[in-house]
């Protein structure tokens, strides 16, 4: 930390941005656009006597403010809304207002290290747009399945066939674009090509990792496991002893890594005589395969952090 240890939060909403200066206290707000952010850098003022901006992710609203105060060179970390309002609580602060919020991020940077937001590159900013809209896609394909299940009407399951098709078609043409942009662009290939040397990791899957987990290969195992949520937490209290439980972490691409480990015990030596090996010692199926989740990224880690060495 340098001798000021100023930290600025920022609660980020559509259309404003509320910013809190501490130890100062001062607040203000700022819409949320190209004017009002450069209105609010020149208010937090000198980079150097900052230690941290610590913003929330909003699904999609901090980005202008991430990409302006990136290119000025501030130290800014995004942290997870859960841990935030855990902060919040185990401080007793209970009531929740944008200027709240505000105060709350910026003590958040004074008491707990947090790691320092990489802005990405141009490319893989394109490439993870076509990602995050995969995903919306497959999830409308699952709530539109779900409703043909328990359609009766004729004419509304052959719109709902229709839509189905329609939705389908729109996921081939991202996949086929994902699958481009990582062609074209020889960093992202790069990355690519040592993920699908795992059997089970494909195109699409290498670029969910690419995009999701942009630090894998730069953390220890141990905290990329809790990351994408396939460590097993302890539940011990007294004398109780529970079952270790997986918790949290990023479903999405946990799920997609649940796919790919599916043909990875079938193809991938070693991932399959680990699943046999679990399933012989009575391991239910899913855990075992959550295990075998749990093995490939370890092994993607290891083999990406020797790719960056």
């Amino acid at each position: 930390m340098n001798d000021y240890n100023i930290n600025i939060g920022i609660d980020v909403a559509k259309n404003h941005l509320d910013v809190c200066i501490l130890p100062s206290g001062k607040t203000k707000r700022f819409k949320n656009n190209e004017l009002g952010i450069l209105s609010l850098i020149e208010f937090i003022g000198d980079k150097e006597q900052i230690e941290r901006i610590i913003l929330e992710p909003t699904g999609g609203y901090e980005e202008l403010v991430l990409e302006l105060l990136s290119e000025k060179n501030y130290k800014i970390s995004l942290v997870n809304a859960a841990q935030i309002r855990a902060f919040a609580r185990a401080n007793g602060i209970l009531a929740k207002t944008d200027k709240i919020d505000a105060k709350v991020l910026a003590d958040y940077g004074t008491k707990i290290p947090s790691r320092l937001y990489v802005p990405l590159s141009l490319p893989l900013k394109q490439l993870r747009k076509y990602v995050q809209r995969r995903r919306q896609l497959l999830h409308m394909i699952v709530e539109e399945k779900n409703r043909l299940k328990k359609e009766r009407d004729g004419e509304m399951i052959i719109l709902i066939k229709e839509t189905l098709e329609y939705l389908n078609k729109q996921k081939d043409i991202l996949e086929q674009r994902i699958i481009e942009k990582i062609e074209t662009d020889e960093q992202l290939k790069s990355i690519k090509e040592v993920l699908v040397s795992m059997k089970g990791i494909g195109c699409v899957t290498a670029a969910v990792l690419i995009c999701e987990v942009p630090e894998l290969g730069k953390l220890s195992h141990n905290q990329i496991a809790k990351l994408i949520g396939v460590a097993p937490l302890n539940r011990e209290s007294g004398m109780m002893r529970g079952k270790s439980k997986i918790y949290g972490g990023r479903g999405y691409v946990r799920d997609s890594l649940y796919l790919a480990a599916l043909p990875a015990i079938r193809f991938e030596p070693i991932l399959r005589d680990f699943y046999l090996r679990l399933k012989n010692n009575g391991k239910p199926g899913k855990l075992a395969v959550i295990a075998v989740v749990h093995k490939m990224i370890t092994i993607l880690n290891a083999r990406l952090r020797d790719f960056y060495a």
